[in-house]
């Protein structure tokens, strides 16, 4: 898959999660397996989520964009990287301190994964190729 490819999907991804959680965070919790009646709290946190998703996927299409340097573009996919990284971590660790809840934690492993993917492959400067440089 073309680099170009893979950081459309990203962005594509990042803006409908990032809006489904925070104009819908009930619809996001059922798809996160979330106990429901939702806390105030835990509602909260799901806008949180939506609105970083969107900025995120807001500032990778800005890097898209025509006049945005390579270096633009590389550090959007860096900040992407450590954010869908961090939340995988969060995820194993919800996962192992709830015992209760392990299915709850799938969904977001998974989606922080093909996020870590996406943005490794959406990388024009692949990781091999600037150990050989």
């Amino acid at each position: 898959m073309q680099a170009k490819n893979c950081r459309r999907i990203l962005i594509a991804a990042r803006a409908a999660s990032g809006w489904l959680a925070l104009l819908a965070p009930r619809a996001m919790a059922r798809l996160w397996r979330l106990e429901r009646p939702l806390r105030g709290d835990v509602s909260y946190l799901i806008r949180v989520f939506g609105i970083r998703n969107v900025i995120l996927a807001y500032l990778l299409y800005q890097a898209e964009r025509v006049d945005a340097t390579d270096e633009d573009l590389e550090e959007m996919l860096r900040v992407g990287i450590a954010v869908d990284l961090f939340d995988a971590g969060a995820a194993l660790v919800a996962r192992s301190s709830e015992p209760a809840n392990k299915g709850a934690s799938i969904p977001a492993l998974v989606a922080s994964l093909i996020g870590l993917l996406l943005g490794f492959w959406g990388k024009e400067k692949q990781i091999i190729g600037a150990i050989n440089e």
